[in-house]
């Protein structure tokens, strides 16, 4: 018996030993997740913020984001969205202090750098305001308070703008088709036909789709379809949307009533290319034609004379074509042959070369408006 009543008391202490380290691991875990929390949360006081915050003004459709910099330093920038597909936006930089954020615009050195303006939030909800103390403080139009914005809020919101820029562009062509002078209303139907294509052309410049993601050792993930990526990335239906409103902004500019048709004049495509003519008394065309695509991303020149025998008129369409040739590329690339249209408020480039530059994805290709030439 008390050999068996001593095997009873052991195997009791082993069941509560077993409690004991139950409740001493549940409280563990318990205080840990209570200590992790406020690290899950984005903090302004905390040594790693998030790279990228994203922030938003239903009211003024404005979208703010901030990005760490490194230590203390953020950068901040601001974009209006009252025209969708609006570029129109704000840079500042500064740093974090405590829980605030202290910032100003972004100038070259030397300059003045303006009102300086304070943050209060920043989890969920953000404020901006002045700082104190200064005296006549200008606003940029950046004060207020917005509403933290996810990805999937971005994503809604982007999409929805995008839309918006979509149908902006529709009822431009529309209107234009309808109000342009009558030897111009083709030229609307002409520029929505080639308009699928010239987008695309931007976004490939303009849109670099994210990384997928890396499978694990062993693990076997399928390819993700052809723009699942893209559709999924709020910065694509932005950039869609800002492709778009290039698009909506040069239909909705009707042609200028001044022209007659002369070679002469200054031309702009709306996506960054502009055409230069000038014609001198012998009948020879001078020609510049630039473009900047996205910034300074794409960017390109090419310059030429076209001699007077290849200039034609007929029936009040005037043409021109020549080979030009383009310096600092390569031998197979270099000669470009230029052809030029010219009717209406408009005029049509085409180029065609034996082989394209590496690397580059600048165009010269397009419908281009006519405006009077600069006086120098």
């Amino acid at each position: 018996m008390p050999h068996a009543l001593s095997s009873i008391l052991i195997l009791a202490l082993l069941r509560a030993s077993v409690r004991i380290a139950e409740m001493n691991s549940r409280f563990l875990s318990a205080s840990l997740l209570f200590l992790l929390l406020p690290c899950a949360v984005p903090c302004w006081g905390a040594e790693e913020a998030p790279a990228v915050a994203h922030y938003y003004d239903e009211v003024g459709q404005r979208h703010l984001a901030i990005q760490s910099l490194g230590g203390t330093r953020v950068s901040v920038s601001l974009r209006w969205a009252m025209d969708p597909g609006s570029a129109g936006t704000w840079a500042g930089n500064g740093e974090r202090r405590d829980n605030q954020i202290l910032f100003a615009a972004t100038v070259d050195e030397g300059q003045d750098r303006g009102a300086f303006f304070v943050t209060k939030g920043g989890e969920s909800k953000l404020e901006v305001s002045f700082r104190p103390g200064q005296k006549m403080p200008q606003d940029p139009g950046i004060l207020g308070v917005y509403r933290r914005a996810s990805d999937e809020k971005r994503l809604q919101l982007l999409r929805k703008e995008a839309q918006a820029a979509d149908d902006r562009l529709a009822a431009a062509s529309k209107n234009a088709s309808r109000t342009w002078p009558a030897a111009d209303k083709p030229v609307a139907a002409d520029w929505k036909s080639n308009w699928p294509a010239l987008r695309e052309r931007w976004m490939k410049i303009a849109y670099q789709p994210p990384e997928p993601a890396k499978p694990k050792p062993g693990v076997l993930m399928p390819a993700p379809a052809k723009g699942a990526l893209s559709d999924k990335d709020p910065d694509y239906w932005l950039k869609l949307a800002q492709a778009t409103a290039l698009g909506y902004f040069f239909m909705q500019t009707p042609p200028d009533g001044a022209n007659t048709g002369a070679w002469d004049g200054d031309y702009d495509d709306g996506l960054g290319g502009r055409v230069s003519i000038r014609q001198s008394k012998d009948g020879k065309l001078r020609v510049n034609l630039s473009c900047t695509r996205v910034g300074d991303m794409q960017a390109a020149d090419l310059s030429g004379e076209v001699p007077p025998q290849a200039v034609k008129s007929k029936s009040g369409e005037h043409s021109a074509e020549a080979v030009f040739m383009e310096p600092e590329v390569p031998a197979d690339a270099k000669e470009v042959r230029v052809t030029l249209r010219r009717k209406g408020g408009f005029l049509w480039v085409q180029t065609s070369r034996k082989a394209s530059p590496p690397g580059s994805f600048a165009w010269f290709d397009g419908i281009y408006r006519w405006m009077p030439a600069s006086v120098e």
